[in-house]
């Protein structure tokens, strides 16, 4: 085990490069960097760009980024799965109740209850306010033909992917600040480039994308009940379902297609020509 953030930073003052420098040599905000060589990744939008910025940082020096790689992938497996859409309130209604012991009286017993309802009110006030805007948005996106994603966050790069107009998906690249899940989605697919690959993507029966990631590009895609997936180099991309890292597809250049759902995914048998 060792320090990603040391051995990242170590190598950056071997080659006496600065942070301004590196900065702008891989388009990444550079109180990013800072982060990654504190090892401080509560301060990254998350763990899907820690990944992916890690890995820019790297290549960028010219190291060999196998053992860097594997040691993101055993600090992010602690990482607990990400909610599915819809369930994040399921840790409010889990709350155990107070147990109500003989050393306090009952006056702080009942200011505690307050307390504890006030807080519970408070983030259904927030989330409320939360889920209000982003339907606003949703409804003005629709009304412009506009991806609802797009508004109110800056990119650094023109959008590469084919959008088709009316198709529920959302989109993002290493150089989105965010790249938030739209309500209603129970299926999201972050696709991570290790080297080019074609892809072809449909949710819910809807093509939604189909052309080539180079390497480091990503891609968020979201359906409602499933999506498929047919991807030319199985080796060449990294995906995570609702946030859950999936073990690699298969071989380099193998061509798969694949059905994924809220909680699993399945390598599909291609149909015979006959069919």
């Amino acid at each position: 085990m060792f320090s990603v953030g040391e051995t990242l930073k170590r190598a950056r003052v071997a080659q006496n490069l600065d942070l301004t420098a590196l900065a702008a040599q891989t388009k990444i905000n550079i109180k990013y960097l800072e982060a990654i060589e504190s090892d401080d990744r509560s301060m990254l939008p998350s763990s899907f760009f820690y990944r992916s910025f890690v890995d820019q940082y790297a290549r960028s020096l010219s190291l060999d980024t196998r053992e860097i790689d594997a040691e993101v992938d055993r600090v992010l497996s602690a990482d607990a799965p990400l909610p599915l859409p819809g369930y994040e309130s399921v840790v409010a209604r889990n709350v155990s109740p107070l147990k109500v012991t003989r050393r306090f009286p009952a006056r702080r017993t009942y200011a505690l209850a307050a307390t504890l309802i006030l807080v519970v009110a408070g983030c259904s006030g927030v989330y409320g306010l939360w889920r209000n805007w982003r339907i606003s948005q949703t409804r003005t996106a629709k009304a412009q033909d506009v991806p609802p994603h797009q508004l109110g966050h800056g990119t650094e790069q023109p959008a590469r992917s084919a959008m088709t107009r009316g198709v529920p998906v959302a989109v993002a690249s290493v150089n989105h600040t965010q790249s938030p899940a739209l309500a209603g989605y129970k299926v999201m697919l972050d696709l991570l480039a290790r080297e080019p690959t074609w892809l072809s993507v449909s949710t819910d029966g809807k093509p939604v994308f189909s052309g080539i990631l180079q390497v480091n590009q990503t891609k968020t895609v979201g359906g409602k009940q499933f999506a498929k997936m047919r991807v030319g180099n199985a080796a060449g991309i990294q995906i995570r379902l609702n946030g859950k890292l999936l073990a690699p597809l298969g071989a380099r250049g193998q061509v798969l297609d694949v059905l994924f759902t809220p909680d699993k995914f399945e390598i599909v048998a291609p149909p015979r020509e006959s069919d």
